[in-house]
């Protein structure tokens, strides 16, 4: 098959060589991509020291291997910035709980959302990715595609959890106030890095402390609409689990909220603007997709749109650092690691790394067809994250994300709004900074 012709995407500039330690966290605070100079898109394991602390990147799939697969006891647990970062939304949920207390929630959260079952959730679906077709088909002037998809989503997750007791309005507001809750999160926190106290944390963490707490809010009452009897099957599953009483099962619903919403609209904002700056593609998946978008099944086996997908992925991946600290010592090639130090893998990184990939900046989704998808190494390409902490909503987000693929890009041609440029940021995740214009036509 004809390779589609090189089309290099937009991407931040990289750094010109590799900054202080200190100079990199001020960067990495608005944005973390800005601090990899050229040469850590070749490397394999690099490393910056803090007073007190050595942070290593793993760069290499052996390496990842080792780190988060054969080491996973020593490396489960999150990088406490990240813990900060996240506790005052999702509290001590599964995303951020290790060791037993992960074990007991993981195994409540998975069986819901298996992928043996992701048919039953279908409908809201195809529901959610109607109604975001709809506000599209009405649109006067550019769009937002990053803050539609993002609320758009949220209605999948709700309906999911909640069932049409939760409306799009509801799920507009929830997504808005995690947007905000973003932009104001200490996502790399300097005093944390150090191993130092934040006595001043409360003062220079409170409005995003608000924020966290009226998503808290507006999910607690979801629940108590629905009563301690309603909701859906996956609702009645998590309140089963005796691992999940009181405020435990709060935060794993509202994590599965923001986490399985986060994942999926961000892949759609990528996959949009791919879809925008290269037409042909957005042609070829508008040809292969049906206008029957009832059984899941056929449209999980569309393998052009299903690399579409993946290389948006693989380009923009929605979680760019993975960061977990070490559990007890350790050695990591000629490194020692001690407690509490902190090892990343970076899909951004591995994603893009030039000895893993040919063209590693360049748009090719032939890299998932057919055999080019089996010549890839392993732990090369991490979108869901890897080893025993891969995200258990991975099948899940990949349905959804076909499904609204199936119902938007076969009705509408995406251009972007005139004078916007895209432009790739990471804090929590990697979203567009100022978001995703776009201007939208019927085909």
């Amino acid at each position: 098959m004809e390779a589609i012709a090189d089309f290099i995407p937009p991407m931040p500039p990289r750094a010109a060589g590799a900054p202080s330690a200190l100079g990199g966290l001020l960067r990495a605070r608005r944005d973390v991509l800005s601090i990899f100079p050229a040469d850590a898109y070749r490397r394999q394991v690099f490393t910056t020291r803090l007073p007190g602390r050595l942070i290593l990147v793993a760069n290499a799939p052996q390496v990842v291997r080792e780190v988060f697969v054969t080491k996973h006891e020593t490396y489960q647990r999150k990088a406490r910035f990240l813990e900060d970062a996240l506790k005052p939304v999702i509290g001590g949920s599964c995303f951020i709980a290790s060791g037993e207390e992960w074990s007991e929630r993981r195994d409540a959260i998975s069986p819901p959302i298996h992928p043996s079952g992701i048919a039953q959730f279908h409908r809201a679906f195809v529901q959610a990715a109607e109604t975001c077709a709809e506000a599209f088909a009405g649109a006067t002037g550019p769009v937002d595609a990053a803050a539609a998809y993002a609320a758009a989503i949220s209605h999948v997750l709700l309906l999911a959890v909640f069932g049409d007791a939760a409306t799009p309005e509801e799920a507009r507001l929830i997504a808005e106030t995690f947007t905000a809750y973003q932009e104001e999160a200490e996502v790399v926190d300097l005093l944390a890095l150090m191993g130092l106290p934040d006595l001043l944390g409360w003062w220079t963490k409170r409005r995003a402390l608000r924020l966290a707490a009226d998503i808290r809010t507006r999910v607690a009452r979801l629940m108590d609409r629905v009563g301690p009897d309603g909701g859906t099957p996956l609702l009645k599953a998590l309140r089963a689990s005796p691992a999940l009483t009181g405020e435990h099962l709060l935060d794993e619903v509202v994590m599965f909220l923001l986490a399985g919403a986060e994942g999926a609209a961000i892949t759609l904002t990528w996959t949009t603007m791919l879809a925008a700056l290269h037409p042909a593609t957005a042609d070829r998946m508008a040809a292969e997709l049906p206008e029957d978008v009832s059984d899941l099944s056929a449209l999980m086996a569309l393998p052009f749109t299903r690399a579409v997908i993946q290389e948006s992925m693989r380009l923009y991946p929605p979680v760019a650092v993975f960061a977990r600290q070490a559990t007890q010592p350790d050695r990591i090639r000629r490194w020692d690691i001690r407690e509490g130090d902190l090892v990343l893998a970076v899909p951004w990184l591995l994603h893009r790394h030039e000895t893993l990939w040919e063209a590693p900046n360049a748009f090719r989704p032939e890299r998932f067809l057919g055999d080019a998808a089996r010549q890839r190494p392993r732990f090369a390409y991490m979108p869901f994250g890897v080893g025993p902490r891969i995200c258990a909503g991975a099948a899940f987000g990949m349905a959804e994300v076909t499904v609204f693929a199936a119902v938007l890009f076969r009705r509408f041609r995406f251009s972007l709004a005139p004078g916007f440029a895209p432009r790739p940021n990471c804090r929590l995740a990697l979203r567009p900074k100022g978001g995703m214009m776009v201007t939208i036509g019927r085909r």
